[in-house]
């Protein structure tokens, strides 16, 4: 066997090893009468707790929160086929001229936008820029043809 091999057969046995310990907890009891959990063994009055092995798992939803769950899924179903509903609508309509002069005015102010970037600008104006810039491209590419 080459090195590289054992090297990963003692890292996956030691992982193996590691895993099937189970977590020591002591309960100690404070001079003031309060109580504490620790991993180290009490020096007044304790005692230890056997806690098993620390699996992971997933537990199932409880009846509350699966019925919270399918509301917020039906929800979210009905935002969607209302949103599809109305971009087909939308797809059907022409766009009037009012709509039209929207679009022509929107893209005139990122031509602007775009120009401003490309020629150069203060530092303090760049995030402002690219924000407006990002706003008109998505106007454009959402409401109009």
């Amino acid at each position: 066997m080459s090195s590289a091999s054992l090297l990963f057969l003692g890292f996956v046995s030691f992982l193996l090893i590691g895993s099937s310990h189970a977590a020591q907890v002591y309960r100690c009891t404070q001079a003031d009468g309060g109580i504490s959990f620790q991993q180290q063994a009490c020096a007044g009055d304790g005692e230890r707790i056997e806690t098993g092995e620390a699996q992971p798992v997933w537990s199932p939803l409880r009846s509350g929160e699966k019925s919270l769950y399918k509301q917020y899924r039906k929800r979210d179903r009905d935002r969607l086929k209302h949103k599809r509903k109305l971009a087909k609508s939308n797809a059907r309509k022409k766009p009037g001229p009012a709509k039209l002069r929207a679009c022509w005015n929107k893209g005139k102010q990122l031509e602007a936008v775009s120009a401003k970037l490309r020629r150069g600008y203060s530092p303090a104006e760049g995030e402002g820029l690219r924000r407006r810039r990002d706003n008109y491209e998505d106007y454009l590419r959402t409401f109009c043809p």
